[in-house]
């Protein structure tokens, strides 16, 4: 199973695990460098500083060791008391004051608190290093946990196994045009998974958000995601038509939950199941489902558009075809996923038997709306995945400033011999 419209965020974050751990890596060392900064600072504490003091002080001689009588008469006279000494009248030399301890006297216990945090921290840097960088790993090991995803189906080559008896080749494209974001989603169910094909066959999704609502890369990624779980994870039963119908009810009520509190939004959808050489379809909006056969092409599903109720009354006599043709609402979506109501479903009742070499292509409005089915029809002589590039590139060198987005899946069905 396989979401495509989150696939390029899932690559990128797992890309950007590498920088995770060199970030992780640098944090660490970070935290060792400012350690052993700290420790540098407390080693050179004040407190040496005193030590040195006091061992200067202990070699001094006490004031009151000197003999007056040292002093030479001729450099100070005893009447002649200098700025910087206290007369003998308010404080003798040989007598210190109380008030006037010196500091390295204070007691070890009476430090500071910030010398005492400090010490701390330098004496157990170890432990905050360490304890930092457990941290820092573990948050990095719960983010790669949520993200990690299960291993994801490769399907852009297209290619069969290697013993060529795989009875549906694929191809696919995916632009984002001339628009700024990317509001197409399709998805494809594990092709590599021989269990998954045999009990149910293989599933193909589009689905194009309206870029007109809000919200469209998020409500067509919800379509194929919805669909490809349910084709993935529900028992078969037997009625892939069936099937089909319930995974469009289910996206489009995941939809309206997913839209509660937010602007109107929606998305159309097209898909496929081909099972045991069979063709079930189911459709909702504008995109289409065409059948390539024996050179020939032909559109399976019909348009949830307003021109076809518009073509429809002009052929009753309602209204003059001049009237349909101009109606500005001609293009409008009468059905789509997230309506509250899902009114209109079209989709097979019975299976297609498909024949050896025929052709599923799903496109969104961005293919069929830019090229003719004549020109669809001249891409498919080529195999199925260089027949979407050469769709691709046809479409992209019309070089329309207002290109939407392009996305379509291309089934080749080949019988088993």
């Amino acid at each position: 199973m396989r979401d495509f419209a989150v696939e390029g965020m899932v690559i990128m974050i797992k890309k950007a695990s590498g920088l995770i751990f060199l970030l992780v890596v640098i944090l660490l060392c970070g935290s060792l460098l400012v350690a052993h900064a700290v420790t540098t600072d407390t080693d050179a504490d004040p407190d040496d500083a005193d030590g040195n003091s006091e061992e200067v002080r202990d070699e001094m001689p006490d004031d009151d060791e000197i003999p007056n009588d040292e002093t030479p008469n001729d450099e100070t006279p005893d009447d002649e008391i200098p700025n910087d000494e206290t007369p003998n009248d308010e404080t003798p030399d040989n007598e210190i004051p109380d008030e006037e301890i010196p500091d390295e006297e204070i007691p070890d216990d009476e430090m500071p608190d910030d010398e005492e945090s400090s010490n701390l921290f330098a004496d157990y840097w170890w432990a905050f290093a360490i304890g930092g960088g457990v941290l820092v790993l573990g948050g990095a090991g719960f983010v790669m946990l949520k993200i990690k995803r299960k291993k994801p189906v490769i399907v852009q080559a297209a290619a069969p196994p290697a013993n060529n008896q795989h009875p549906v080749m694929i191809g696919n494209l995916h632009h984002i045009g001339a628009r700024e974001s990317q509001q197409d989603s399709f998805g494809i169910s594990d092709i590599s998974n021989a269990d998954l094909c045999a009990r149910k066959g293989i599933l193909g999704v589009v689905a194009d958000g309206m870029g007109g609502m809000a919200d469209g890369a998020e409500t067509s990624a919800i379509v194929t995601r919805t669909m490809l779980q349910y084709f993935n994870e529900a028992a078969p039963s037997g009625h892939p038509e069936l099937d089909l119908l319930v995974m469009v009810n289910a996206a489009n009520e995941n939809i309206n939950r997913f839209m509660t509190g937010r602007e109107k939004g929606g998305s159309t959808v097209v898909a496929v199941i081909i099972h045991d050489s069979k063709l079930y379809w189911v459709a909702v909006g504008d995109s289409r489902i065409y059948l390539i056969r024996n050179g020939a092409i032909m559109q399976l599903n019909r348009e949830h558009v307003y021109s076809v109720e518009l073509d429809e009354k002009a052929a009753a006599g309602e209204i003059s075809w001049e009237t349909a043709a101009g109606d500005s609402r001609r293009e409008a979506l009468t059905s789509y996923l997230g309506m509250k109501n899902l009114e209109k479903i079209d989709r097979s009742f019975s299976p297609m038997q498909l024949l050896d070499g025929d052709r599923i292509l799903l496109m969104s409005d961005g293919v069929f709306g830019v090229l003719t089915d004549e020109e669809i029809l001249r891409t498919m002589p080529h195999p199925p995945q260089e027949s979407t590039m050469i769709l691709q590139e046809m479409v992209l060198a019309k070089q329309n400033p207002h290109q939407d987005n392009l996305t379509a899946i291309l089934f080749e069905y080949r019988r088993q011999v």
